[in-house]
């Protein structure tokens, strides 16, 4: 940006610090500032922009319609309660399908979507630099601070230096496997990393791909390995740091942790919870082990299955260095944003990242002091905020979430509250499983369910309501996710995982338990039908992650 359109980029910020009753001299150091979360209800609009103004009023008018609730205390089992929430934040009656697919992508809040066409509307009519600014402001000024008061308000920090808001948890992810060599954190002639081999992707098979085109070892990489459907282990698989996918206890996840864990471990990056096989790890015991061995690993816990799930209390009571996340998947928030979190800048520094552009406010890191000819950049979680245009209209609307989430429109809404739900429609989904299944394996019982089911179902505490499951023999499951599809219009998933072809189910907030169960029946129908020859095979066109 020149000089001009600098100042005149500035010049539009002034009307954003007078919400604020900031100083003009404190403008150019203002997304440093730490300042205490207001509700939109509370902020002084009499000298705001029109753009913020517009976005805050229609902020306030959820926040009115939503006090018809507040008698509506949201027991988890109460399907009742939880269904007018979902006919009033979701536009379910103009969907065509019915998802149950939630660990892949949700269906967005009622008012995401029209904040994302009001702000849309508002860039149609002015892409001027103080438009922008009003909607960094929205984003990063006000948004950002509910998303830390969402995932776990206990740091000091201020939430610009905590979060950066990324397109989705891949490239979250992949600033952590791509930027820990340059920082000079991660030696790989010398150092390992741990990962779990039912990681996403991104945090497994791309820390394969840094090792093949960087010349890393093989050594360099520790693999958390899952034997799955399993309850036990031998002494030979112990020894190679597995777990069984049905474990018993915490200790069977623990005790092949420690095995993998030396003096030269840097990292322990595992996914919170498989997309994979269903698996809820134990994180906060995870971290305690990871502490007491050695306090300087970096803990990443990939939570694109656990960010919108669990309450989940960052900072004191789940001491993870970063995670990554996305809004477009359990959140039900905008589509192609995520997150990246780092609880402090010594966490941040150990990864240089891959993207050197602007941030929302239009300032490159050297616009903050930050002189690229000495390799400087921001020192907390900010360093991974600049990556040019993004699109304004989702990243204001991850204030929309937020605010959904902790209850400014629903006042009986919180994190804890939708942990509650979504597990209890993680019990419908193994009863329904329970039910049905015996309908095509006729081995099928409550204590052979973890032959058949990958999810863990002997530990409630171990799974939320992310599961798969086999097919039999002579069936594809993509086929039958097809069928069920084109047949009764609700979405799934099928995944091929460690040799196994298996279907997925993950119901959220956005369903009813009606559909947990309607979605297995449809899965069985659909099976018994090829079976008898009544419905083709091999129809099956994409594969599924």
């Amino acid at each position: 940006m020149n000089d001009f359109s600098r100042r005149d980029f500035m010049g539009g910020m002034l009307g954003i610090s007078s919400i604020l009753g900031l100083s003009e001299t404190t403008i150019a150091d203002l997304v440093v500032q730490s300042e205490p979360l207001k509700k939109p209800t509370e902020y002084d609009l009499s000298n705001a922009t029109p753009a913020l103004k517009r976005i805050i009023q229609q902020i306030t008018e959820w926040n009115q319609e939503g006090q018809k609730f507040k008698d509506d205390q949201l027991e988890a089992n109460n399907d009742a309660q939880w269904n007018k929430l979902l006919l009033n934040y979701f536009d379910r009656n103009k969907c065509t399908s019915i998802s149950v697919n939630s660990a892949n992508l949700c269906p967005s809040l009622k008012q995401v979507n029209q904040m994302v066409h009001l702000v849309e509307q508002m860039l149609d009519e002015d892409i001027s630099f103080p438009m922008r600014g009003d909607l960094a402001k929205a984003s990063l000024g006000y948004g950002l601070g509910y998303i830390k008061n969402w995932i776990g308000n206990n740091s000091e920090c201020t939430p610009e230096s905590l979060i950066a808001l990324t397109r989705n948890t891949t490239e979250g992810n992949n600033f952590i496997n791509n930027g820990l060599v340059t920082s000079g954190f991660f030696n790989p002639q010398e150092d390992n990393i741990v990962v779990w081999d039912v990681n996403h992707p991104t945090n497994y098979d791309a820390w394969l791909y840094r090792q093949a085109t960087q010349k890393w070892p093989k050594k360099c990489i520790k693999k958390l390995q899952t034997k799955m459907f399993s309850q036990t282990l031998n002494t030979g698989e112990k020894q190679m740091g597995m777990i069984p996918s049905d474990p018993q206890s915490e200790n069977d996840i623990i005790d092949a942790l420690k095995y993998l864990l030396d003096d030269k471990t840097k990292i322990v990056s595992l996914s919170w919870q498989s997309n994979e096989c269903g698996m809820l790890l134990p994180m906060k015991r995870i971290v305690e082990v990871v502490r007491l061995f050695n306090k300087d690993i970096h803990i990443h816990a990939d939570s694109a299955q656990t960010f919108g799930v669990l309450d989940l209390k960052l900072g004191k009571e789940i001491d993870v260095d970063s995670i990554a996340g996305s809004f477009h998947k359990w959140p039900c928030g905008p589509k192609m944003v995520g997150l990246l979190y780092m609880k402090n800048a010594k966490a941040a520094k150990n990864f240089i990242p891959s993207i050197w552009g602007y941030d929302e406010y239009i300032k490159t890191p050297k616009d903050y002091g930050y002189d690229p000819e000495e390799g400087k950049i921001d020192p907390s979680a900010k360093r991974f905020s600049y990556l040019g245009q993004q699109n304004d209209a989702t990243l204001v609307s991850t204030w929309i979430a937020a605010l959904f989430h902790t209850g400014f429109f629903h006042p009986n809404v919180s994190p804890a509250k939708i942990e509650a739900r979504i597990r209890y429609l993680g019990d419908q989904a193994k009863e329904a499983l329970y039910k049905n299944l015996p309908r095509i394996f006729p081995e099928f019982s409550p204590e052979t369910a973890y032959q058949y089911i990958a999810t863990p179902t002997t530990n409630k505490q171990f799974r939320t309501s992310v599961f798969l499951f086999k097919v039999p023999d002579g069936i594809q499951a993509g086929d039958v996710m097809t069928h069920v599809y084109e047949k009764y219009k609700f979405a799934i998933a099928n995944l091929a995982v460690k040799g196994n072809d298996l279907l997925r189910i993950s119901p959220t907030i956005s369903n009813t338990s009606c559909d947990v169960h309607n979605v297995v029946d449809y899965i069985v129908d659909v099976i018994r039908e090829m079976q008898k020859g009544n419905l083709p095979k091999k129809n099956h066109r994409r594969s599924y992650s």
